[in-house]
């Protein structure tokens, strides 16, 4: 008599585990070659696998950069809900500058990669990301954010295209100048209550 399993199956969890590794793999890849310099025989054999096995977890190599991008997505949606919970414009803007910069810092090759390579832009998830860009500027700004709002916050956003010329820059440096630029260019001056 079998005994009934809890939670998932050994094969289940090995398939998951082999879909994250493949995942891992294909961003480092993305990341040190570009989109459109990665294929999907590369990452199969950098993992020692068959393509036919990367084929049977991503149905083509959109579905990585997709299944990468999601991650990020979903921690920029919690970052906006906990900015949607502040009182007050400085706050939210800090808390999402804060956040934004975090995110960066810590996603910094992702960020770098996503800025340089056409392709990835390409594959962005637009619908997705517009729509998180439209909530930021409206918990930011407003419903009728004015034009000179408009321009600061996708200046900030903008700011991510710069990432590839400051690689050489240590973490805590890089994390405070873009803090205050990017409080600077919303005109939240630091420090002031």
């Amino acid at each position: 008599m079998a005994t009934p399993v809890r939670g998932r199956s050994s094969r289940a969890v090995q398939a998951e585990q082999t879909r994250q590794q493949i995942l891992d793999t294909a961003q480092r890849l993305f990341a040190d070659l570009g989109y459109d310099a990665t294929s999907l025989q590369m990452i199969a054999d950098e993992m020692g696998l068959t393509k036919a096995a990367v084929y049977y977890h991503f149905r083509a190599k959109s579905d990585l950069l997709h299944a990468a991008m999601i991650p990020g997505l979903e921690r920029i949606e919690i970052l906006l809900d906990t900015v949607a919970t502040l009182r007050g414009r400085r706050a939210r803007a800090e808390h999402l500058v804060n956040g934004l910069v975090e995110f960066l810092v810590d996603n910094r090759q992702y960020a770098v990669m996503a800025a340089n390579d056409p392709a990835a832009k390409r594959h962005n998830l637009d619908e997705e990301s517009e729509r998180l860009r439209l909530r930021a500027l409206t918990l930011l700004f407003g419903n009728t954010p004015t034009g000179a709002e408009r321009v600061a916050f996708y200046a900030v956003l903008s700011i991510v295209e710069t990432l590839p010329e400051l690689v050489d820059l240590p973490d805590d440096e890089l994390r405070d100048a873009l803090q205050t630029t990017m409080l600077r260019v919303l005109r939240v001056p630091p420090g002031v209550g």
